[in-house]
C-alpha cells in the first residue's frame, strides 16, 4: 500500500511498505509532485495499491464574510461561495493497467445539526473554465440560462468552454451525527431499537470507470449546503486499487459531462425549472464510441409535507424525443438511518396497537423522501442507451409534477448526468 496524506503541509511522506519482506521506504514529496521511488524489481512487479487521503478532519463550513480562498488555501483547498464549495487538484497515481477506484468519505457534524444535500465532485479536465474564473466573470449565455447559470456545458465569447461537474458521490447529511451524539438530553428521543448514537457516517463508492477521463490529474471538489459556521468535520480518500493484470488492455472509457443542477456558484440558484418545462441538453457522439450509457442522479428538496421532497415525482428521460426510461426517486426506508440523527425532530402520530389506540414517535428523518433519506448515499442510476449512432443527439429530462420554488417550501431538484462509453484507443 502506498499512502499518501495530502491533507496537511505541502510537504508530506509516503509510506511504502513491502508485506513480504516488511521493509520499509520513506520519501518525502509535495503535494503537487508524485515521486516514483527505485525498488528492487520483485517490489516493481508487484502491483500496489495507493490511498491518497484529501481531506483528514477537514472543517467545512459556511463563512458570509469569508474573502475567497486568499487567506484559506494554506491546506491546498480553494473555497467559493463563502465555503459551501471547496477545490483541490491532485496527481493521478501511475498503474499500467485501469485500477479499481473508490471514492469514500466520513463525516461528523461539528455543530450544524440539519440534513443538508452534499456531493463530491470532478471538474472534467477538459474544460477550460473553472469554478473560479466562473466566480469572477461574467459571460453572455442566453436568456433561458440565465436564471441557472453553469447548468449546461456552453462557451464563451473569447472561447473557453465550460462543462458541468461530474458527480462522483452524493450524499445526505445526517441530523448532527458526531457533535450531538453524546448529548444526554437528546438521549431522551433515542428510540429502544437504537442501542447508541452513531459517532459520524461514511459512505462510498466506485468510480473505476473514470480512470481514463481523469486524464494525469484530477480536480476535485466537495458541496454541502451548509448555512452554519459551526458545519462538519470530512475525511476524504481516493483508493486506486490494482486489478489482475489482463494480456489485453481494456478500450478506453470516455466521458461526456451533460448536466449539473447542484448549486456549485454563488451565481447560481437552486433549480426549480422543471415547474416550468424540461431540461434539454444537446451532445454529439463521436464515431468508435460504443457500449454508451447514461448516468443519473436525481434528488427532490423543499420542506413541509407538500414540498417536492415529500411528494413523489416521476422522472421521464427520453433521447431525440424518444422516451429512454421513467421512474420515481423515493426512499421509504429512512428509518434504518435512526442511529446517525440523533438532533432530528421527534413528534408522535396516532396509530393503532392490538386494538388500542396509541400515540406513537417518530421522528423527521424517519419520513419517506424524494430518492434520499438524511444519513444516506444517493446511487446514480445507470442506463444503457443501446443503438445510438454517431453524431449529434438531445437529451430531454422532464418532470411534469414538480412545484416552483416558494417562500415556504423552496423546492428544487439536484440533477446531473454525463454519458460514458467505450472506444479501442489503446496500444
Amino acid at each position: 500500500m502506498i499512502l499518501i496524506d495530502t491533507t496537511g503541509s505541502k510537504l508530506g511522506i509516503i509510506n511504502y511498505r513491502n508485506t513480504l519482506n516488511n521493509t520499509s521506504f520513506l520519501f518525502l514529496f509535495s503535494f503537487s509532485l508524485l515521486v516514483v521511488c527505485g525498488c528492487s524489481s520483485s517490489v516493481e512487479n508487484m502491483p500496489q495499491s495507493v490511498e491518497v487521503k484529501c481531506m483528514t478532519d477537514f472543517h467545512y463550513y459556511f463563512n458570509p464574510t469569508m474573502n475567497r480562498d486568499s487567506l484559506l488555501n494554506v491546506d491546498g483547498w480553494s473555497r467559493y461561495d463563502a465555503g459551501r464549495v471547496v477545490t483541490r487538484s491532485f496527481i493521478k497515481p501511475e498503474f499500467h493497467q485501469p485500477p479499481a477506484i473508490t471514492v469514500q468519505m466520513t463525516l461528523r457534524s461539528a455543530g450544524d445539526p440539519w440534513d443538508k444535500s452534499g456531493t463530491v465532485f470532478m471538474i472534467p479536465p477538459s474544460s477550460s473554465l473553472d469554478l473560479r474564473a466562473f466566480e469572477e466573470e461574467t459571460y453572455a449565455l442566453d436568456t433561458s440560462k440565465q436564471t441557472y447559470p453553469a447548468i449546461l456545458p456552453f462557451e464563451t465569447l473569447t472561447g473557453l468552454t465550460y462543462e458541468p461537474a461530474i458527480e462522483l458521490l452524493r450524499f445526505i447529511t445526517p441530523f448532527g451525527v458526531g457533535h450531538f451524539s453524546d448529548n444526554d438530553r437528546l438521549d431522551e428521543y433515542r428510540p429502544v431499537y437504537v442501542p447508541e448514537w452513531a459517532d459520524s457516517v461514511s459512505w462510498n463508492t466506485d468510480i473505476s470507470h473514470l480512470w481514463d477521463s481523469m486524464e494525469d490529474s484530477l480536480t476535485l471538489g466537495v458541496y454541502i449546503d451548509t448555512w452554519t459556521e459551526t458545519g462538519y468535520s470530512l475525511d476524504l480518500t481516493l483508493e486506486f486499487a490494482p486489478k489482475p493484470a489482463l494480456q489485453q488492455l481494456p478500450p478506453v472509457t470516455s466521458t461526456v459531462s451533460l448536466f449539473n443542477t447542484t448549486k456549485l456558484s454563488s451565481k447560481q440558484q437552486h433549480f426549480d425549472g422543471f415547474a416550468n418545462g424540461n431540461l434539454q441538453v444537446d451532445f454529439v457522439l463521436p464515431e468508435g464510441a460504443s457500449d454508451v450509457a447514461f448516468h443519473y442522479h436525481a434528488t427532490g428538496h423543499g420542506g413541509h409535507a407538500t414540498g417536492d421532497e415529500f411528494v413523489r415525482c416521476e422522472h421521464r428521460i427520453a433521447l431525440d424525443s424518444t422516451r429512454v426510461t421513467h421512474f420515481t426517486p423515493w426512499r421509504d426506508d429512512c428509518a434504518s438511518f435512526r442511529r446517525f440523527n440523533p438532533s432530528s425532530g421527534v413528534w408522535t402520530e396516532r396509530t393503532y396497537w392490538r386494538g388500542d389506540s396509541i400515540d406513537e414517535r417518530i421522528a423527521s428523518s424517519d419520513y419517506s423522501r424524494s430518492g434520499w433519506c438524511p444519513g444516506s448515499q444517493v446511487d446514480a442510476l445507470t442506463f444503457p442507451l443501446k443503438g445510438i449512432l454517431p453524431g449529434p443527439h438531445t437529451l430531454d429530462i422532464s418532470v411534469p409534477t414538480a412545484q416552483a420554488f416558494n417562500d415556504s417550501e423552496m423546492n428544487f431538484w439536484n440533477v446531473a448526468g454525463y454519458l460514458s462509453y467505450t472506444e479501442n484507443l489503446r496500444d
